[in-house]
Order: structure tokens, then sequence, then C-alpha cells
């Protein structure tokens, strides 16, 4: 997909960036167990003993070199300018908009469902921008070139290695599971479909709206 830098792509791009960082914050306050990826960040905050934003950016640092490297491409730098951003909202949802957040109940699960739904949204935000997606959106795709698999089975993939890993350095540091529960099945198997879901009604509503706008000046 060819990169436009326009005002209503950077838009897009921004509200993408909110969804996602709201997703993840709301994924540490339901007690159902985190996002698959976030499960790796938060154990990297407790080994290190940084905030959420600070773990995401070096994490994600990692994966845009790897991109770089296997793509000989610079445009993936970009995703530099992104995590700048993503990190330090990430730690404005956690540390001071649900500081005081602890939901019991069906609250939780209110909470739990509103992270699952937020987090694939903001993917499709930064997919739908035409910038480089969101740095797991990359690897996504990166899987999905390496291995020939369709991007729902790539996503999956990703996300179940990412708490694997999550799981290798928790317990290896005497942390337990970390932050990893069943809850986080429901991230792993429904993230790559949700981004898919997203994108297909948003191209459905496109086609849509440009038929009528050709209709109107028939």
């Amino acid at each position: 997909m060819k990169t436009k830098i326009t005002f209503l792509n950077s838009i897009l791009y921004v509200i993408g960036l909110f969804f996602i960082s709201m997703g993840v914050a709301l994924s540490f306050r339901h007690g159902f167990g985190a996002s698959s990826a976030d499960n790796l960040t938060y154990i990297l905050s407790v080994v290190l003993n940084i905030t959420l934003g600070t773990s995401t950016f070096l994490f994600s640092a990692l994966i845009i070199i790897l991109l770089i490297v296997s793509f000989k491409n610079w445009k993936f730098l970009f995703l530099f300018a992104q995590v700048i951003i993503l990190s330090p909202m990430i730690d404005f949802w956690d540390l001071i908009v649900f500081a005081n957040l602890f939901p019991v109940g069906i609250e939780r699960a209110l909470v739990l469902i509103a992270s699952v739904f937020s987090l694939p949204l903001g993917c499709a935000f930064l997919i739908k921008s035409t910038y480089p997606a969101g740095v797991y959106d990359e690897l996504m795709f990166f899987t999905a070139h390496i291995t020939k698999f369709k991007l729902t089975v790539s996503r999956m993939l990703n996300e179940l290695l990412l708490v694997l890993l999550a799981l290798i350095i928790s317990l290896s540091t005497n942390n337990g599971y970390g932050s990893v529960s069943i809850g986080t099945l429901a991230y792993v198997f429904t993230v790559g479909h949700l981004i898919k879901f997203y994108l297909s009604t948003w191209e459905f509503f496109t086609k849509r709206r440009k038929q009528n706008a050709s209709k109107s000046t028939d």
C-alpha cells in the first residue's frame, strides 16, 4: 500500500494510537490476563523496574530493527515515531486515567471486552492510514511473508509466541505466570479476526459510499 502523508491519514493514525494505548492499559485492569504482546512488556517492566510505556518502547525498538534488517527497508524507521508517541500514551492511560480503576464483578468482563475490541480497532485505523502499520501489525506481515500463512494465522502464531516468551521470562525470574491468564487466550484468538472484520467493514462502507456517490451523479 502506497504511503501518502495527508492530514486525514495523520488523523486516522493518531486515532489508531489512541485506541491501542487505551486497550493496552485496560488489559491490565480486568485481571483476566493481559493481551499477548503486553504480557511480555509487563514482565519486562517488572524485571527492569520501568513503566509499561518504557518497556513497550524498548521491545518495539527490537522488532523495528528486525524489520529493517529483514526487509532492508528504511521506511520502518517511521515506526520509531509511532512508539515515541505510543509509549507515553500508554503511561498516560495506565498511570493517570485508569490509576484508580479496579473493576469488580461484571465490570471486569466489560473492561475485558472493551480492551479486546479497542486493540484491533486501533490496529485497523493504523493500517487504513496507509502509514506503516503498528509494530505488531508489521510483524504480522513479516510472519505472513516468511511462512506464507494467511494474516489471521500469522497474527495468531505471533500472539502465541509472544505469550510463550513472556512465560519463559516470567517463570525464569520467579514471577510466576506474570500477567498471563485465561483471558490472554481471548486476545490470542480474536485480535487477528477482529482486525480483518474491521478492515472488511471499512471496505464495505467505502464501496457503498462510492456507489451512492456515482448514482447521485448519473
